[in-house]
């Protein structure tokens, strides 16, 4: 949920991988289902996750196949309540160490939502609300509504009914009646006493459905739609689960941007709400087939980092968050659903990452690097309202670096707060220890065999790096 790489704002900038055989109305199949796969990879994924994630069948699959185990019925919330660390976290995906993650799915077919959290008035945190497309439509938190506690209504589109006292409806409209919640707690020590108080934050985080307000009931086991496969890496079951899921979820409803004649060209070959591929002729059929896994191989590909590069890191696009409504469909599917499920609107927090050092080679256990901030160069964040930074390694397998104790710094912490006689602060990475080292200076260990990288994290950013990215962040410098 929190692995960022950056992409660059167009519907498909990337060379498919060459077409192998077939006829004409197999290749023209295989040439728009490239387009739709990338457009509509949002739903099979979601789909997917929704069904793992709320069902006790789901939940018996994650637990089978090593997937995390983030079960909560419809319209409940799971709380993890341990930051990640390499003993307990080992599914990839870049986590963060820096907040408690809270999932939760909701449906707002027949009735919306209201969500009420407290007063949170000493750390960061927001919860994100994502449309099935992985497009955000809203925010409650420190940045978007405060600290004081509240109870905001979460409605799907075109719903315009009677709110009661006590409720606000101030919140933009979700798109799609099914809608992921991700909310992120600050932890701000190393201390087991604020752990506890984000763990209290997290547990006054309530989801009631309007109707019931303000009586909460208990949760009861969900039935969703069950996907044609759990796992994206199997393409046979794309394009069924794509077509109920957005027969559910249908694209383009407002108060989103127009899609209909997307919808249009896509239905030619079977795709969208109310298709069925299975319908379409055998030649069809076959080069869907092949669009849906090199589909998935490019926006693997793309995943991996291709934005703006300063000094070695990327940065992310503006419309990162939301970018499916600026049609920029490949930032959609690689980035913020591939790489993420979701990703924050830059207002919110900005991650640059960096897999290579200021020669232009692959960050690696073998080699030393540092990287200094100088005075006042730190990164932007508003600390008003508690905004703040971190650095966190990864190995190449997408987990925090096995068996170590200095995976991440966290700018936040008071013991990460000494500075050198200048004011800047020095962070060294080497797979050895650095034995005493002076103050102001910080170890990340490296992996002795193995490539890493690295991620750096905005929460509540200034406007430098959330508006006109002319924040340069330091070189990570190749020690003799």
């Amino acid at each position: 949920m929190d692995d960022f790489t950056s992409g660059s704002s167009s519907f498909v900038r990337a060379s498919a991988p060459a077409s192998v055989g077939g006829g004409r109305e197999e290749n023209y199949a295989h040439s728009l289902g490239m387009q739709a796969y990338v457009w509509g990879f949002p739903w099979i994924y979601n789909a997917q996750l929704r069904w793992l994630w709320t069902t006790p069948d789901g939940r018996k699959v994650s637990q089978q196949s090593g997937k995390p185990d983030l079960y909560a019925p419809v319209n409940s919330f799971h709380h993890n309540t341990q930051l990640a660390s390499p003993t307990n976290s080992k599914s990839g995906g870049s986590p963060n160490c820096d907040t408690l993650y809270s999932t939760a799915w909701l449906d707002v077919t027949h009735d919306p939502i209201v969500i009420s959290v407290p007063a949170v008035t000493d750390r960061f945190y927001c919860i994100e609300m994502v449309c099935m497309d992985a497009d955000n439509f809203a925010y409650v938190g420190t940045t978007s509504t405060g600290t004081e506690p509240g109870n905001y209504l979460i409605a799907g589109p075109g719903w315009s009914g009677t709110v009661p006292d006590g409720v606000l409806d101030i919140l933009p409209r979700s798109r799609t009646v099914s809608i992921f919640l991700l909310g992120r707690t600050g932890v701000n020590d190393t201390t087991q006493q604020d752990l506890d108080k984000a763990i209290a934050i997290q547990a006054q985080y309530r989801l009631t459905p309007l109707s019931l307000w303000p009586n909460t009931p208990p949760p009861t086991p969900s039935h969703v739609l069950v996907p044609d496969g759990f796992d994206y890496n199997n393409t046979a079951g794309a394009w069924r689960t794509m077509n109920a899921a957005m027969t559910q979820n249908p694209p383009g409803l407002p108060p989103g941007i127009a899609q209909g004649q997307l919808l249009k060209l896509f239905s030619t070959v079977g795709i969208g709400p109310g298709q069925d591929v299975e319908r379409q002729s055998e030649a069809t059929r076959a080069g869907l087939q092949r669009a849906a896994q090199d589909g998935l191989t490019m926006l693997k590909s793309m995943a991996k980092g291709h934005g703006k590069l300063v000094n070695g890191w990327t940065c992310p696009p503006l419309d990162l968050g939301r970018a499916g409504q600026s049609s920029d469909f490949i930032t959609r599917a690689a980035l913020q659903s591939l790489a993420g499920i979701c990703a924050n609107d830059p207002a919110e927090a900005v991650y640059l990452n960096a897999f290579t050092d200021n020669r232009g080679d692959q960050l690696n256990g073998r080699d030393h690097y540092r990287i200094m901030f100088g005075a006042g160069h730190f990164p932007p964040c508003d600390a008003t309202r508690h905004g703040f930074w971190s650095i966190t390694m990864y190995g190449s397998d997408y987990n925090l670096v096995a068996n170590s104790a200095h995976y991440t710094i966290n700018g936040y912490y008071p013991d990460y707060q000494d500075r050198d006689a200048a004011g800047g602060m020095t962070i060294l990475m080497q797979s050895g220890d650095p034995g005493q080292l002076p103050t102001g200076t910080y170890w990340l260990r490296s992996p002795a065999t193995d490539t890493f990288y690295l991620i750096l994290r905005m929460y509540v950013p200034g406007p430098e790096v959330s508006v006109t990215q002319t924040w340069a962040p330091p070189k990570i410098v190749r020690l003799p």
